[in-house]
């Protein structure tokens, strides 16, 4: 019987460790993506992605005329850790994973912000932010 508890004790052990795991480093990111597939299926775009501002985010994922949409809440970041590749640091407002080009750093406020942001297939680029324009 004691042999029997001590399996016991090891499989509970070993389930508590991966609980652990998935909250300290995968369940940040998997709220974040909720986030964003929620924007996605709910929100309604506001306007469309102008030509400017495209040529300025020079991607191809977000193309002239793509649905704007706009997110307003608090800015936060988090940390992925993993070998490879290095750790990676994620940027979110309201909940949902954004990036944004350098000039539009300035912008970010501490408290509530407000954003227009095109979506992409992980994150979320952010075109105007409390009123900054995106600029070339």
């Amino acid at each position: 019987m004691p042999e029997t508890a001590v399996w016991i004790l090891a499989a509970a052990a070993v389930y508590v460790l991966g609980v652990a795991i998935y909250f300290v480093f995968y369940w940040p990111w998997s709220r974040s993506q909720r986030a964003l597939h929620r924007l996605r299926r709910d929100a309604a775009p506001v306007r469309n992605l102008r030509q400017s501002e495209a040529r300025a985010l020079c991607l191809i994922e977000f193309p002239a005329g793509a649905p704007v949409y706009v997110l307003e809440g608090s800015c936060a970041e988090f940390i992925i850790r993993s070998r490879h590749p290095p750790a990676r640091h994620v940027h979110t407002l309201a909940g949902v994973p954004v990036k944004h080009p350098a000039n539009l750093e300035h912008a970010k406020r501490t408290g509530r912000n407000t954003a227009e942001v095109v979506l992409g297939r992980e994150y979320a680029m952010i075109v105007r932010l409390n009123g900054a324009k995106l600029t070339s």
